[in-house]
């Protein structure tokens, strides 16, 4: 056992734990010139203080934390990442945009009132709209094919030569007849 003693002594005087101890003591004595020491050591008698301070940090509320953190623990690494605080920031200043523009008191109030959400969901969901969502890849193409023809370099069509010499195309002819079956469905509907 002495032994322990002797080496745990010769670590304790060895210069490099010499130089740390000589700061832990300056510190103590920083802290004992501003009256930190002093301030603790009061706080430690203070029974009620104590009580309090164990009070909060001990009760059922912590408890419960502490035996679910394996449960909370994936979480809180998700929430940690880069593109999830990135994603979570950019959602949290779009709530609050909403919030600011004053959309969203209504949005909540309607989700609140069941008449309300009724009247909005049967608005939502009825044929034209179960029409529209079923048809939805062709719509899309069309909006892709808008897209791509404004943003390419057409050539001008200047004659009726022109005119013709396009219309030998294969996908112009087909592009023909799809515009042609949309001006028929528009006269179907206008009567």
């Amino acid at each position: 056992m002495e032994s322990l003693e002797i080496q745990a002594i010769d670590k304790l005087l060895s210069p490099d734990k010499l130089m740390t101890v000589n700061k832990f003591l300056d510190l103590l004595g920083t802290l004992d010139n501003l009256g930190f020491i002093d301030l603790v050591n009061g706080a430690l008698q203070d029974q009620e203080l104590i009580g309090k301070v164990m009070g909060s940090i001990i009760n059922d509320n912590t408890l419960s934390w502490v035996t679910q953190l394996n449960n909370v623990t994936p979480l809180i690494q998700i929430l940690l990442e880069k593109e999830t605080t990135e994603s979570l920031n950019y959602a949290l200043n779009f709530l609050s945009a909403l919030k600011n523009s004053g959309i969203l008191e209504p949005i909540i109030g309607m989700l609140n009132d069941p008449d309300a959400l009724g009247k909005v969901m049967g608005a939502l969901i009825n044929d034209k709209t179960l029409q529209i969502i079923a048809n939805w890849g062709p719509t899309l193409d069309l909006v892709n094919a808008i897209g791509n023809a404004l943003t390419q370099e057409n050539k001008p069509v200047k004659s009726l030569f022109d005119m013709y010499k396009m219309l030998k195309d294969p996908d112009i002819q087909k592009g023909m007849g799809v515009l042609f079956g949309i001006i028929k469905e528009l006269g179907k509907i206008s009567k």
